[in-house]
């Protein structure tokens, strides 16, 4: 599949439209509803692709109350096993089995391989909005000799302002104590990459952490874990972590992904991790698509306990948490589409946000491009491009509850692919 990108900016004055109150900046707004986090404003866009708070004689365009959302930025996702499942299969089992089946995989990631997958993976999330992504890498050569880190190089100056590109060294904490370990994060710098480790449940040492962290801080390197990826109620990674950036005075950015296993926690020994999290800054993210496929799964056996991490009492006690979507059809997770309103969604139904669904959906907007450091997404502002998701739906309950809905994205005010269904009614008359 390859994106097209309507070769005019659609300009005009979008009236009517439902917006989340927290993301937008410089409009008019009104019947702002304060549960649900959304507000009713009129936006016009410009012939240049900007937003306007001004109409200045441009062309109604009624959205009939349809909710308008900024691109979004997705913080943890795969793109180098993305759309393996065709040759791996699913597991029979849980995480150890997918693992497996991707490493057999990897003797198939040629040039062309990565290249093709990736570049698919890319344009499905642009199609669907996502306008900033992080992706880890599996790591187990030097950077600078990796073909994964190659392709994504290129590939990110390829698209860069289409979907703007960060990349995480995947690898084994152990190798923190190789002597090579210095030289492998200068190459991770020099790619504008993020020191990356997967911590295995009940398998890391202080002294290893306090090294990574060491070693980070003399880069300049933000870190970003798979951790606690696990019901296992002893697997204490993410605190030890907490642990290491107290002792070391690490200042950088630490990302978490997964953090199950403070779901499996009894309440009080939960609540002080949870914190330890939040005094240290650390950003939580849940993935609940391959948590909810991969935990308490077994052959023949229906799964009993949800492996999504507990993002309700995180938020509560000041801890930073958002969503991401991790893998798409490969062995972690046969499905998805790099959507992350479709990450929403499942996150809303599993994790019962249902009641503050306002709160959670503007973090949706915001946190994850916080989090990452990915400057200006997350807004619907005047002066802006107008970098834009229209859904046909009129509020958050709606997008949630239906399987399917139409969305029209635009970049710099032009759909990224043709009108269709319910949405080309709402421009039938200026634009036939």
């Amino acid at each position: 599949m390859t994106i097209r990108t309507e070769p005019n900016v659609r300009p005009g004055w979008y009236a009517d439209a439902r917006v989340p109150a927290e993301a937008a900046q410089g409009l008019r707004l009104r019947d702002i509803d304060r549960r649900h986090g959304l507000a009713t404003t009129d936006f016009g866009i410009a012939p240049d692709g900007t937003l306007t708070a001004e109409r200045d004689g441009l062309p109604l365009v009624d959205l009939g109350g349809r909710l308008v959302l900024p691109v979004l930025v997705d913080s943890h996702v795969h793109l180098d096993k993305a759309f393996i499942v065709r040759r791996t299969g699913s597991p029979e089992g849980g995480l150890v089995d997918a693992v497996k089946l991707s490493g057999a995989d990897a003797a198939n990631w040629s040039e062309r391989d990565l290249e093709s997958r990736m570049s698919r993976a890319l344009e499905r999330a642009y199609a669907n909005g996502t306008a900033a992504m992080r992706t880890h890498l599996d790591t187990p050569d030097m950077p600078h000799s990796s073909l994964p880190w190659q392709v994504f190089d290129r590939l990110r100056r390829e698209w860069r302002g289409r979907v703007d590109l960060q990349a995480v060294a995947l690898m084994a904490l152990e190798r923190v104590e190789h002597p090579e370990f210095e030289e492998r994060c200068r190459q991770i710098a020099a790619l504008g990459g993020v020191l990356g480790a997967f911590i295995p449940p009940r398998m890391v040492s202080p002294r290893q952490l306090d090294m990574l962290f060491g070693h980070a801080d003399k880069a300049g390197l933000a870190v970003d874990f798979h951790v606690d990826e696990t019901l296992d109620p002893a697997a204490n990674g993410i605190e030890m972590i907490c642990d290491s950036i107290s002792r070391t005075a690490y200042a950088g950015s630490v990302m978490a992904g997964h953090c199950c296993s403070l779901g499996s926690r009894d309440a009080p020994d939960r609540d002080r991790i949870i914190d330890k999290i939040a005094a240290a800054g650390v950003h939580v993210v849940s993935l609940p698509h391959s948590n909810l496929f991969l935990q308490d799964r077994g052959a023949g056996a229906t799964p009993l306990r949800r492996g999504i991490t507990t993002v309700r009492e995180m938020r509560a006690r000041g801890a930073s948490v958002h969503f991401a979507s991790d893998n798409v059809l490969d062995p972690f997770y046969p499905y998805g589409d790099f959507d992350m309103i479709e990450v929403f969604r499942s996150a809303v139904r599993t994790a019962h946000l249902d009641r503050d669904i306002g709160e959670w959906a503007n973090g949706l907007c915001r946190d994850a491009a916080v989090a990452c450091g990915f400057g200006p997404y997350g807004r619907i502002a005047a002066g802006a491009p107008a970098d834009l998701i229209i859904c046909d739906a009129r509020d958050w309950h709606d997008l949630v509850g239906r399987s399917f809905f139409d969305r029209l994205v635009l970049r710099s005010g032009a759909p990224v692919h043709p009108f269709s269904f319910s949405l080309r009614d709402v421009f039938a008359t200026e634009y036939p």
